[in-house]
């Protein structure tokens, strides 16, 4: 028996018959339960429930149990939750999000925030992905329109070692499939995202232009479509940076490339461009052609490091699978 009564989730139900039953193990049926489930888990100090329901690819997924539950644990203690206020709730297949303001207090401070939330099923369980976050209370956050995220494919899935066939015509459909890339690339916060990456095999490719600023510090600004790229005139010269990759979720490794390309490719009105490419733009297009060739950027690390990294990988292959997080 609770001595809960008013579920903190705002439901204007018990808590014994709303979100308690998830926090002991019954499974939410859509993102919108999930998402409530986890704020009343915030609000009543439950860090193992926020950690049983993050998506092995979400960026806050650590292998470090123990820390990330105690930082979940420091953030509830040092909270005054308020209340929640759902704005909008998308859902389409596996895919869903949910826009929401929690309205709390910090140190006698208000710290309300707006976040728009991912959620994605696997198997039958959904689980909180990613997140964008703004504070104070920020409706803007709410998207127009159907939801056009896509799922990705993760570790494991033979999409990403196949090798991806040419793109015979711009038809509205690519343009659709590549304007659906874009949405799913800024909500997964990547630079870039091949179409094998979202169970498309085709030789394509989008891209945040890379811009590296005075504190070395790298930035993203605006969106590059690649069709049918063709590689050439590699520099001799090379650079080792770290990359991280979608499809392989909370790993870095550095890889060394090189410095400078020419690409000839095809943009989304059909014109063709050949232009030289240096940096941190070479080193993205670099590792998201890989994607077309089936290559992801563990197979560019020396033997030594892949025999490291076994454990983890054949970890994530079967989280992911499996449809669990823990």
């Amino acid at each position: 028996m609770s001595l809960i009564h008013p579920c903190p989730c705002g439901s204007h139900q018990e808590y014994d018959v709303c979100c308690r039953p998830f926090h002991r193990g019954a499974t939410p049926e859509n993102a919108l339960l999930l998402m409530r489930s986890r704020y009343s888990a915030y609000v009543l100090n439950l860090p193992e429930y926020i950690v049983a329901t993050t998506h092995p690819a979400s960026p806050q997924y650590s292998d470090d149990k123990f820390s990330w539950k105690k930082s979940i644990s420091r953030f509830s203690r040092g909270s005054s939750f308020h209340r929640l206020e759902i704005l909008d709730f998308k859902e389409q297949n596996t895919l869903a999000t949910v826009t929401f303001t929690v309205h709390l207090s910090q140190r006698g401070q208000d710290a309300t925030f707006t976040e728009r939330s991912h959620f994605e099923k696997l198997g039958v369980r959904w689980f909180y992905r990613s997140g964008q976050l703004v504070q104070g209370r920020a409706p803007t956050l709410v998207t127009t329109g159907q939801l056009r995220m896509l799922p990705l494919a993760y570790y494991g899935d033979v999409v990403l070692r196949e090798k991806a066939e040419p793109i015979s015509e711009i038809t509205h459909e690519l343009k659709k499939l590549v304007e659906e890339m874009i949405e799913t690339m800024d909500a997964c916060e990547g630079i870039g995202l091949a179409a094998p990456q979202v169970h498309h095999s085709i030789r394509l490719f989008v891209m945040r232009k890379p811009l590296e600023t005075e504190s070395d510090r790298v930035e993203l600004g605006e969106v590059k479509v690649f069709i049918n790229p063709k590689l050439s005139e590699f520099s001799e010269e090379t650079w080792e940076a770290p990359e991280g990759c979608l499809s392989i979720p909370t790993l870095r490794a550095s890889v060394k490339r090189p410095k400078e390309i020419t690409v000839e490719y095809m943009s989304l009105d059909g014109k063709i461009y050949k232009e030289r490419y240096a940096g941190w733009e070479a080193k993205v297009i670099l590792h998201e052609n890989d994607h077309l060739e089936g290559i992801l950027f563990i197979d560019r690390l020396d033997p030594k490091q892949q025999e490291r990294l076994k454990p983890f990988l054949q970890n994530l292959e079967k989280r992911v699978h499996d449809g669990r997080a823990l």
